[in-house]
């Protein structure tokens, strides 16, 4: 599932970002994930028939702040990637991964990390600004009950979180 997509550190200051001697671009901290409420159509929770969900209605589900900074080791190593697909071993979508995501921190409410991007088509995305956000993929189980998070009424909350991947993209959830 896909988090909302916060801004690279590219804004931040020049220092945010390194080349190497190799051409790779380097990012020493960006926001990776938030703990937010954001909107899922019930057909994009996982195990949604077992729950008893719409899959066309509108659920709010909280990404917990709890469960997000015991998420964070989950989030070492894994792909950074042009496009949201699935990353399995057996079906590792090489053709997408354009570096990885290292030291990942939870300082709330957000889920920050280092990125380093190898993939020249990954390093023009970013230069360019056509590509300036982040939108993070992960497994996480469906907790069905309804609270609310700073002011915001949510549905359910997400549990047991690990991430898959995280993706540039255009513009996050």
């Amino acid at each position: 599932m896909k988090t909302s997509g916060p801004l690279l550190a590219f804004d931040r200051s020049a220092s945010a970002r390194r080349y190497d001697d190799d051409g790779r671009l380097h990012v020493e901290i960006s926001n990776i994930s938030k703990a937010v409420v954001n909107p899922y159509l019930g057909r994009e929770v996982p195990k949604w028939q077992e729950l008893g969900l719409d899959p066309d209605r509108v659920y709010q589900l909280l990404r917990d702040p709890v469960e997000l900074e015991k998420a964070a080791p989950t989030f070492r190593n894994i792909p950074l990637q042009l496009k949201h697909v699935h990353h399995k071993a057996n079906d590792s979508q090489q053709a997408l991964v354009i570096g990885t995501v290292g030291d990942p921190v939870f300082v709330a409410p957000y889920l920050m990390a280092s990125l380093c991007i190898w993939d020249e088509q990954g390093i023009a995305a970013v230069e360019t600004r056509t590509m300036v956000e982040l939108s993070s993929s992960y497994h996480y189980d469906a907790l069905m009950q309804s609270g609310t998070y700073e002011g915001t009424a949510y549905d359910g909350k997400m549990t047991n979180i690990r991430g898959n991947h995280v993706a540039l993209v255009e513009s996050g959830r």
